[in-house]
């Protein structure tokens, strides 16, 4: 018999990555398409991969809060979402090869970021396709513009011993780390229905989080007044489906020793 082949649309990046890894450990082909590794999926034609029996579509132009509530970004934000979409949705019109389409909890009319991506929730649905929303996903990666909350949080501790958070740190957030996500992910494209909320169900305040990361390093914590964004609404499709075998404490332990080699290095 022969393998399932994978077509991973960002599989460079931290989810996309961790997904790779997973599906050659079951024993399965990969093919990883992702702008870090030169294929632009604005522009690039995707033609000779019709032969691929699944299309997992997690490549978007996203980053941490800091990128995403950045005025500056806006434009960019839209103009490269769109155009992914229509590249890769006329791919897996033309194609009808079976895919998975990766949103989030902030696919919302109330921010750009959310607003792309409630329109390719809306073209994956025209296709038959699997939508997957994900709840900040966290695990190691190179810090930048782009990096998110944890990695941030645990670099600051590391090498100021202060976390200093912009808003008042009242927001509230879900994490499931990166193992547990591709872990579930892959279950899903075999589950029936068509909506997933791939998330933890637990809670934690921003402010909260901070104070875990700090007491791990012997770390201070300092707030501001700015009120941060706040998208407290429960995971409602399928949630409990799911197993987790990281806990949040774990999972941020993981990233502080993969912290403290970045910076060795």
């Amino acid at each position: 018999m022969s393998k399932i082949k994978n077509l991973v649309l960002g599989g460079a990046g931290m989810i996309g990555s961790h997904l790779c890894d997973f599906l050659r450990s079951k024993g399965e082909e990969v093919i990883s398409l992702d702008l870090l590794t030169g294929f632009d999926l604005r522009k690039d034609d995707l033609n000779k991969y019709k032969d691929v029996d699944f299309v997992w579509f997690l490549a978007w132009d996203v980053g941490g809060s800091k990128y995403l509530t950045d005025k500056n970004n806006f434009i960019s934000i839209i103009k490269n979402n769109t155009q992914i979409c229509e590249r890769v949705f006329q791919f897996l019109e033309d194609t009808r090869i079976p895919f998975l389409f990766a949103s989030t909890q902030l696919a919302a009319p109330d921010n750009v970021y959310g607003v792309t991506k409630l329109l390719g929730e809306n073209w994956t649905k025209a296709l038959g396709g699997k939508i997957v929303r994900f709840w900040n996903v966290y695990g190691w990666e190179d810090p930048g513009e782009r990096s998110h909350v944890i990695t941030d949080m645990v670099l600051n501790g590391l090498k100021d011993k202060h976390i200093k958070i912009l808003t008042n740190g009242e927001e509230e957030r879900q994490f499931i780390h990166a193992e547990d996500c591709v872990r579930n992910l892959h279950s899903i494209k075999n589950l029936e229905g068509e909506e997933f909320d791939l998330s933890s169900g637990k809670w934690v305040s921003i402010k909260g989080l901070a104070q875990v990361i700090a007491d791990k390093l012997g770390a201070t914590v300092a707030v501001g007044t700015v009120k941060g964004y706040n998208n407290r609404m429960d995971p409602k499709h399928n949630v409990h489906l799911f197993k987790f075998e990281y806990d949040l404490e774990t999972g941020i332990a993981e990233v502080i020793e993969q912290g403290k080699k970045y910076l060795s290095r």
